[in-house]
């Protein structure tokens, strides 16, 4: 009986044993075999048409601004506009109280006629006197002295006639009306205030239509441009909303400042956009997006490919061995998914879009060739 047990442990020790040394050696071969390359994505460089575009930050500003001022003294009988509405030249704005330069007209014509009346009297005594010179019943002195009361009463009609027309001018200041087309502001002043010359604006009205949009561009920018002979009529020029939407109307540039601002080495050129809806707005902040009408051909790669690092932009490509390299680029403008690479990469590039965090330089991948035919 304790043979047989003893027997018995014996095989199963060997079994044990054999089993051991089997995965020891699976183990083993485990160990020794090569583990596969890695999947990678890659998508090719390729070659686009791109319209070529700039964005800068630029300030809306109104084609004119002008301080609506009382021209002469007297109490407001009428605001005669709404606050923050459109007007148009020649719209009567406010009223100055009439009556007392209505009376200085009068007056002044009253003058007048009394000039005139005295300047007739004084033609037709020197008109006598010449005629009794000949006859020797007037002396010359009489009539040198008929003559210059004549070109005197002359005279004062001519200054009546000028206090007269002097008159109707403040008669005339009394409407305050729109000197352009624009919209205008608040009224700073109610009807029964005492206005003047010396006394504060009265309102703002500003020129909204067409309308100009200002921003600086980098002095070494404007360098460039010049010197590539392009000129205003090459681009368009876009804007983007605060609201982030796109304005429907596109500008022309009409000038550049003459001179850099010194503290920010910049030069500020000028738009005028077309504003019939009013959307833009004086003091505005806004997108300025300039836009070569011609397109040109530019390598692009999907934004997936791009890597960052404390030397700038890189990019995995695998070779024709399917062997991973480092290469660095300098990219341009984003085209929507796409990227434009202006340095380091050539046509055909295999540049890998996913996987990169399973790959260094030297690994052998298997690539898989993404589709290209959307977004990219």
């Amino acid at each position: 009986m304790r043979r047989v047990t003893y027997a018995l442990l014996l095989a199963v020790l060997a079994t044990f044993h054999i089993l051991i040394m089997a995965e020891t050696g699976f183990a083993q071969s485990s160990a020794g075999a090569k583990p596969p390359a890695p999947a990678v994505l890659v998508a090719k460089v390729v070659e686009k048409n791109i319209t070529d575009q700039s964005v800068f930050f630029g300030r809306v500003e109104a084609t004119a601004r002008v301080q609506i001022n009382a021209r002469i003294e007297g109490y407001l009988a009428e605001v005669a506009f709404v606050e923050g509405s459109s007007v148009k030249e020649g719209d009567l704005l406010f009223k100055i109280e009439k009556a007392v330069y209505e009376a200085n007209v009068a007056q002044a014509r009253a003058n007048l006629a009394s000039a005139e009346a005295a300047s007739k009297l004084a033609r037709l005594d020197y008109e006598r006197s010449k005629e009794l010179v000949v006859r020797k019943t007037v002396s010359q002195a009489q009539l040198d002295k008929d003559l210059a009361q004549y070109e005197e009463a002359q005279a004062n009609v001519a200054a009546r006639k000028a206090e007269l027309s002097l008159a109707e001018i403040d008669l005339g200041y009394t409407d305050i009306r729109a000197p352009i087309d624009g919209r205008i502001g608040k009224a700073n002043e109610t009807k029964g205030s005492l206005v003047g010359p010396t006394g504060k604006p009265l309102a703002l009205l500003v020129a909204q239509d067409p309308i100009h949009v200002a921003w600086p561009v980098p002095d070494r920018l404007y360098i460039e441009v010049t010197k590539s002979g392009l000129n205003s009529t090459d681009v368009n020029v876009k804007l983007r909303l605060p609201d982030g939407t796109m304005y429907d109307k596109v500008g022309r540039i009409i000038y550049a400042d003459p001179s850099a601002n010194e503290a920010t080495n910049t030069i500020t050129v000028r738009a005028e956009f077309p504003n019939p809806d009013m959307l833009l707005v004086d003091q505005q902040l806004v997108s300025v997006i300039i836009e070569s009408k011609e397109t040109q051909k530019h390598l692009v790669i999907p934004q997936d490919a791009l890597l960052l690092d404390q030397q700038g932009p890189y990019v995995f490509v695998v070779d024709p061995e399917n062997k991973v390299e480092v290469k660095r680029i300098t990219t341009g403008a984003q085209k929507g998914l796409s990227l434009v690479v202006t340095k380091g990469l050539e046509l055909g590039d295999r540049v890998i879009t996913a996987g990169q965090q399973k790959v260094r330089a030297g690994v052998t991948v298997t690539p898989q060739l993404a589709d290209q035919s959307e977004g990219n």
